[in-house]
């Protein structure tokens, strides 16, 4: 388990990390793909999709660094999973109502899943989401500021017994 824990960490962290950096460098393409998902009141839209476009990335980044060294491990995995929600039920809401939406999380590289949106980044995102719920339960796990400070793994041992 010790090595699953170190592995959900670096792979969701240093994707998360990447996204972040990629959505920084290209700040009108991420806010032009914000704006193609629709999800956003038109009365309110574009003041929602400015904010999304300079705050999301910075709280990936921040979100993915912690995740990456292991530092408050869980409230990290909590931001990041709360972001992989949204971002699931994005997706889902582009697909049910028919949209010809490309994605946008890695900007022109994307991982695994190319072209419109689909079914592939529901399922990515919830590889995502289970591998950073699992860090979520366990905590950090080995090589971890987290486990240095001495708040890295769940003691699964009943005390008193």
């Amino acid at each position: 388990m010790r090595w699953v824990l170190i592995a959900c960490r670096l792979i969701v962290g240093g994707l998360f990390v990447l996204a972040a950096s990629i959505k920084l460098r290209a700040p009108q393409e991420f806010a032009n793909a914000i704006k193609a998902f629709k999800v956003f009141p038109p009365e309110t839209g574009d003041h929602l999709v400015m904010t999304s476009t300079f705050a999301m990335p910075w709280i990936e980044l921040m979100a993915g660094l912690m995740l990456i060294v292991g530092w408050r491990t869980r409230a990290a995995a909590l931001i990041i999973s709360g972001l992989l929600v949204a971002f699931i039920a994005a997706v889902v809401s582009v697909l049910a109502r028919k949209l010809e939406v490309e994605c946008g999380c890695f900007g022109k590289l994307e991982i695994i899943c190319d072209g419109p949106i689909g079914a592939c980044g529901i399922v990515r995102n919830t590889l995502m989401l289970a591998m950073t719920g699992l860090v979520l339960v366990r905590g950090a796990g080995p090589w971890s500021l987290d486990s240095v400070l001495g708040r890295g793994v769940v003691d699964t041992r009943c005390a008193g017994t």
